[in-house]
């Protein structure tokens, strides 16, 4: 009885294996998961979307007793004329936000890709802030943003190369 279950087990085994084996060879690496197009196009999405999402909290964020570093982690996400802008820009950012005792806390509400391919990508992105500053007498104030950014893969990683208010 037990040589029968140990017999009926290899079959089954082997039945297994055979059918898996049949689809590697006719599929090749298609049949592993995450190597099909669509979920290397799904992948793709995902970074970008992260990557845009990721930037636009550091650009819009701001504390007045924080500036250079919250600058440096939008310029280590940025490149070509985005970057050499931002950098051209962040002295006159950085007196505004002390003077103003400024702080802003940013948060993504909705990411979306209109164009992308290998390198490249155009992504939307609306986000909100919760302003004070002296300006606002220390009480809290909701601003809506419409962003588009510009984003390149620069080695391995999706950078912002342009970046514009719209709508």
């Amino acid at each position: 009885m037990n040589l029968r279950r140990l017999n009926l087990l290899l079959l089954v085994l082997g039945l297994v294996l055979g059918a898996t084996l049949a689809v590697l060879l006719t599929r090749g690496s298609a049949a592993l998961p995450g190597e099909t197009e669509a979920e290397q196009r799904g992948q793709q999405y995902v970074e970008v979307s992260r990557a845009a999402a990721a930037q636009v909290q550091a650009f819009l964020a701001i504390d007045h007793e924080q500036v250079d570093e919250q600058a440096q982690t939008v310029l280590d996400s940025a490149t070509g004329d985005f970057k050499q802008q931002y950098a051209d820009e962040l002295d006159s950012l950085k007196q505004s936000a002390e003077e103003q005792q400024s702080t802003a806390v940013a948060s993504v509400l909705e990411v979306g890709i209109s164009d992308i391919d290998a390198t490249t990508a155009k992504v939307f992105v609306a986000a909100n802030t919760e302003v004070t500053s002296k300006s606002t007498a220390g009480e809290a104030r909701t601003v809506p943003w419409r962003i588009q950014l510009d984003m390149e893969k620069v080695d391995g990683r999706w950078l912002t190369s342009g970046l514009q208010f719209v709508g």
